[in-house]
């Protein structure tokens, strides 16, 4: 009888996270303000050219060249010109926290706070954490975003991305 009941708890509990596991993968599909932000920031500071697909329509447009295509060439430029090849340039976010300071349902704004820090691989990151190894550097930024086509983007003046 013993060994029945621990069966049945053992199969409850393991039915239990199967279904929280299910309804929080679910949750974490829908796209929110802070996802977008979060997002847009990591590909950000990583260097990556993904960070396009967050970059409403109003901001690409109003640049004379691809914003994104700019930035990257200005940060390989200056890689270069500090003697180091363009993925040196590379940063990590971590310990991100987001507010919400505005949303009405269709713009809103983003108070995203974290740390960057120099991560030229993943691999190089994960053991500056670990071990505490080089600096890191406050990030704080209010985001201003925009519902288009159901998802939401970055608008306005994001980091130091139109800058030149």
């Amino acid at each position: 009888m013993d060994s029945g009941t621990r069966f049945l708890t053992f199969t409850s509990i393991l039915m239990l996270a199967l279904i929280l596991q299910v309804v929080l993968a679910v949750a974490d599909q829908r796209d929110t303000p802070e996802k977008a932000a979060v997002e847009f920031a990591a590909a950000y500071f990583w260097l990556e050219p993904s960070m396009s697909e967050r970059l409403c329509r109003e901001l690409a447009s109003a640049a004379k060249a691809d914003p994104v295509a700019s930035f990257l060439e200005r940060k390989e430029n200056e890689a270069r010109a500090s003697g180091f090849p363009p993925h040196y340039l590379k940063q990590g976010l971590y310990h991100v926290d987001t507010r919400t300071l505005e949303n009405d349902g269709e713009t809103a704004k983003v108070l995203l706070r974290g740390e960057r820090r120099r991560t030229i691989n993943p691999v190089y990151g994960l053991i500056a954490r670990w071990f505490a190894v080089g600096e890191t550097h406050p990030v704080e930024e209010t985001l201003v975003l925009k519902k288009e086509a159901g998802a939401w983007k970055v608008c306005g003046r994001p980091f130091q991305l139109l800058e030149g």
